[in-house]
């Protein structure tokens, strides 16, 4: 059995106005930009008058506030991207003279070069690493202006193959530290021992010394989720002048609380520097205490149980706020929905995710595999006819080869002890098994990021390959896949769960795992595209050497699109507007223990479905033609279902008697009225899902997700149409107009059938899909009360109020 064994530590830094008392002061620097879409080389200029920009607050994306064309790239959601600079002006106090000042991007994309003061600070090309830049002989000090400019170049499209977004999407922060500190992500915890009565916490910690040679000492103190010390040590440490030192303690936890997927057990580090009496430096780490076991035939263990990855595959954006995600709460409730439905596993496809998403899967026990890029070196699919929106495009940044250590190196230092990171990627489909750039690229990349952090072990998303022809194909693709993973410490393998089992047989000393996934379709060990009606999951619960899966995708995403106006699709467990898909009741099925089941209608032949990443069509509509022959299916976890049409009984279907737990009912006679579905439990009915017959819409009722308002936080009240009864409509549509009143606004007003339709220039009127609206109310710094008021023809108006 091959051992990981970790703790690990995010960064969470207070954040404060600047303080000239303070040892580390961390400031938000969001506030106060000016914005120019548009590229002249005197734009870096400090002198340059840019009082007619637009003013804007970063996080911000220029691309989804823009307008859908279908000049533009379907990968970039039919959005543009193009050229654009970024200005501040800010003054520094005299006392910050001699300070160590660092300014900090979560990431910019792409193409980030920036200035300050005229002065080139560096470039950044690839548009999801974080970085920074030491800039403290850059300032000016005692009130005289500074100016940052930045340009960005998003302009040749498309160049990923999903929505990137533009510009400075993520936060921005400023650091002012004393010239000896503890270096940017400085701290490397691991735990060499852990068990239920003590952990020893091995701590390196990077000092920066931007100063002449002096002795400091260095004091480390662990603290609880309560806030009691729990363990302390002090080293003496002789720091050369501009120079990094690296010093080692060791400490030790008694009757640890671990960090697990139901418990995520969080600890806080305090790396203290002194010189004599005077502090120089806190440096908070905020970390958890938990062991990682991957093991060839029995698969993943945390803190020694065994547990199936139920997994998810995560774009960055973020629906309509596009990549500017603007706090973290927007990513909680989302990440809130996929806990719900018994999810413990995201992988960040195909990038790294900003600070604060990676706070949340700490915070809230996810398991992550992080993932630092989608391409190395590949040409996108030059297989395709040339006349094919997706032919011979280049989806590897250019200067990948130059960039790419530094880069890997980042989210390595900035991740590699958070509790939730459990293994790196390092890329994403870039060729098949059998090719010698796959073997290439994954000796180059995952041995490097092995010098870096040796806890965890290094994978890539590796391409399937295309269907073998001849004889013995199986066993040579299954060969195939086994060398093409020598270099990686497990085998890793996109929508190759399949052959997971004649894998196993062949004892590669490796688990599998299914690095991403359909959601309810499979194929079969020749036939990539078979059809079959299995989820992979089910591949997964039953071999014992596969960890799990990562479906493809958990969220409905933007970009990827080959069809005008389609801008985001309709994939995902839940899709880009939060509302859940009908498969998402099938993995709560999977994944979750309360009894549950879910009822929908066919809207094609049950026994003739074929696709790849969709699923059947369905629908909750029991509006039909009299004497109309329907079919219907119940997804659920019960011990069988009872199906019921207006009270009586059509029948009953056993799980057990249901392989792939897609329980279909075929050839049921409509009436108008109610078909309910019940959940048999030890012989009691215990759960139900109905479908009802409705009337014409004549009402909207409103809902919203929070009684009360927080100020400069967003609100989402769901808009749907129902008849006189309150019986949800969903077979006919309407176009509704909504107005605000208070101190808010509608930020977005989006159907969910990913139609450019739902763009973000007009919040004011939509037509709904499937019955329904989601409208996203910003609310101002003093929201009080504010009232929406939603309107359509042939309704009722609906109100809705809410207040502070």
């Amino acid at each position: 059995m091959k051992k990981y064994v970790l703790i690990a530590v995010c960064v969470l830094l207070g954040f404060s106005a600047f303080s000239d008392g303070d040892t580390r002061v961390v400031s938000l620097f969001n506030d106060g930009w000016k914005f120019k879409l548009e590229d002249r080389f005197d734009y870096k200029s400090s002198e340059l008058d840019d009082s007619g920009w637009r003013e804007v607050t970063l996080p911000h994306d220029w691309s989804i506030e823009s307008a859908f064309s279908e000049t533009n790239s379907g990968r970039n959601a039919w959005l543009p991207g193009g050229i654009a600079w970024y200005r501040k002006t800010f003054t520094m106090t005299e006392a910050n003279r001699g300070k160590h000042i660092e300014i900090h991007f979560g990431g910019v994309y792409k193409n980030a070069a920036v200035w300050i003061n005229n002065n080139h600070v560096g470039t950044q090309h690839d548009g999801y690493t974080s970085f920074f830049y030491d800039i403290s002989e850059l300032l000016y000090y005692g009130g005289k202006e500074n100016v940052i400019a930045i340009q960005v170049d998003n302009s040749i499209q498309p160049n990923c193959r999903w929505y990137s977004g533009s510009g400075i999407y993520r936060n921005v922060h400023l650091k002012i530290l004393e010239p000896t500190h503890v270096a940017t992500w400085g701290t490397f915890i691991t735990t060499p021992e852990v068990s239920k009565k003590r952990a020893t916490v091995s701590i390196e910690t990077t000092i920066e010394n931007m100063d002449e040679a002096k002795e400091i000492v260095l004091e480390t103190i662990i603290y609880d989720a309560e806030g009691r010390e729990v363990a302390t040590e002090r080293s003496k440490v002789s720091a050369s002048r501009f120079a990094k030192k690296t010093a080692r303690q060791e400490l030790t936890v008694k009757k640890p609380n671990l960090w697990s997927v139901d418990t995520p057990h969080l600890y806080r580090a305090e790396s203290v520097l002194k010189s004599g009496k005077v502090v120089l430096d806190r440096y908070p780490s905020t970390f958890g205490i938990r062991t990682i076991e991957f093991d060839a035939e029995r698969g993943f263990f945390l803190n020694g149980e065994n547990l199936k990855m139920k997994g998810v595959c995560l774009h960055h954006d973020a629906g309509s706020f596009g990549a500017a995600v603007p706090d973290a709460s927007i990513w909680r409730f989302r990440l809130e929905k996929m806990k719900a439905l018994g999810c413990n596993a995201i992988r960040t496809a195909h990038n790294p995710a900003s600070d604060a998403f990676m706070d949340l899967c700490d915070e809230m026990g996810f398991l992550v595999m992080n993932e630092f890029v989608d391409k190395w070196d590949k040409t996108y699919r030059p297989n395709l006819a040339e006349d094919s929106p997706f032919y011979d495009v280049s989806f590897f940044d250019p200067h990948f080869s130059d960039e790419w250590k530094r880069n890997f190196e980042s989210t390595i230092l900035r991740d590699r002890n958070r509790p939730s990171v459990i293994m790196w990627s390092v890329g994403n489909e870039n060729h098949p098994p059998e090719s010698l750039g796959q073997k290439h690229g994954l000796r180059t990349y995952a041995s490097f990021v092995r010098s870096l952090d040796p806890t965890r072990p290094v994978i890539s998303g590796m391409e399937r390959g295309k269907d073998y022809k001849g004889r013995n194909i199986v066993e040579r693709k299954v060969n195939d896949i086994i060398e093409s993973c020598r270099y990686m410490d497990l085998i890793a393998l996109n929508y190759g769960e399949q052959w997971c089992k004649m894998i196993a047989e062949k004892k590669p000393g490796k688990p599998f795992l299914s690095t991403e996934s359909y959601r309810y379709f499979n194929s079969t060990p020749e036939v990539r595209f078979a059809s079959v009606e299995r989820s992979p999951w089910l591949d997964a619960l039953e071999n014992d050497n596969n960890m799990g899966v990562f479906l493809w995708p958990g969220i409905g995403y933007l970009g990827e699109s080959r069809t005008y106006p389609d801008a985001s699709g309709n994939s995902g467990l839940i899709n880009a507007v939060e509302f859940r898909r009908p498969e998402s009741y099938l993995y709560e099925a999977f994944w979750t223990e309360e009894p549950m089941v879910y009822l929908a209608i066919y809207e094609e032949n049950p026994d003739t479905v074929e696709g790849t990443w969709g699923i059947p069509k369905l629908s909750r509509n029991w509006n039909r033609t009299a004497g109309e022959t329907v079919s219907a299916v119940t997804y659920g976890n019960c011990d069988s279902v009872n199906l019921y049409l207006n009270g009586k009984r059509l029948g009953n279907q056993k799980l057990a008697d249901v392989p792939n737990w897609i329980m279909k009912w075929r050839d049921i006679a409509f009436e108008e009225g109610t078909l309910t579905a019940k959940g048999v439990v030890a012989g009691a009915e215990v759960c139900e899902s109905t479908v009802k017959t409705a009337g014409d819409a004549s009402r909207i009722q409103l809902t919203a997700d929070t009684e009360s308002l927080k100020p400069a936080g967003f609100v989402r009240v769901e808009l749907q149409l129902t008849d006189d009864e309150g019986r949800p409509v969903v077979f006919s549509e309407k176009e509704l107009t909504c107005e605000i009143s208070g101190d808010a606004e509608i930020f977005a007003l989006n159907n969910g059938n990913g139609d450019v339709v739902n763009s973000r220039l007009n919040c004011t009127n939509r037509p709904t899909y499937l019955g329904r609206c989601l409208a996203l109310i910003k609310t101002g710094t003093d929201p009080g009360a504010l009232t929406l008021t939603v309107k359509g023809a042939g309704l009722e108006t609906a109100v809705l109020n809410l207040k502070q």
